[in-house]
Order: structure tokens, then sequence, then C-alpha cells
């Protein structure tokens, strides 16, 4: 996975949202622009990678502490996710349907 700052400027998740629109984004450069940055030694996109995994890979709402363990994922970028994932389903699938996250690269 490439660092933000090895990727062309106008290919970065926040400046290609803003020129083609969130739709035009993978769900791993959404999570990154949530996410905002990464760790020592793990860049925003590996951490969105990972945690984008272990959500295709949860059969139910990921715990908040499934999501600690991911290398760079704190309790605030834990408590960001759960939350957005929170937001997403009560905005979107108000009946309660799953949503599905699918990992594109």
């Amino acid at each position: 996975m490439k660092r933000i700052k090895d990727i062309p400027k106008l290919d970065r998740p926040r400046e290609k949202l803003q020129q083609k629109g969130a739709e035009t984004l993978s769900d791993v450069e959404l999570l990154a622009i949530l996410l905002g940055k990464g760790v020592e030694g793990h860049d925003v996109m590996s951490v969105a990678a990972s945690v984008v995994k272990v959500l295709d890979n949860s059969e139910e709402k990921p715990d908040i502490n499934e999501l600690k363990k991911i290398e760079g994922v704190g309790p605030a970028k834990a408590t960001l996710i759960t939350a957005a994932l929170e937001f997403a389903r009560r905005r979107i699938c108000p009946e309660g349907l799953k949503i599905s996250l699918h990992l594109q690269l």
C-alpha cells in the first residue's frame, strides 16, 4: 500500500474526493480520510486496508475491542470507526440491514 505522500497529489483521497466525488473512492480511501493519519510505522492507507479487511470478515457489527487490536488503531480511531459505521447504518439503512463494505484496491 502506498503512503499518502507517495501518491500524486491529485490522486490522494482528500483531493480525489474534492475533484471527483466520494463515490469514486474505494472503501480504503474513504476510511483513510476518516482516520486522517497513520501512526509510527503504519501509514494511514495500510491502517485503513487492515480495518476494511476486519470489517469484511466480520459477520456482525465490529466490536470496538476487535478494532483496537489492529496495528495502528487505538481507542480514538476505534471509536471514530464505530461511530461512523453506526451513523451510516442509521442514515442509510434505518431498517437495521447490515452494511457490506468491500475492499477495492
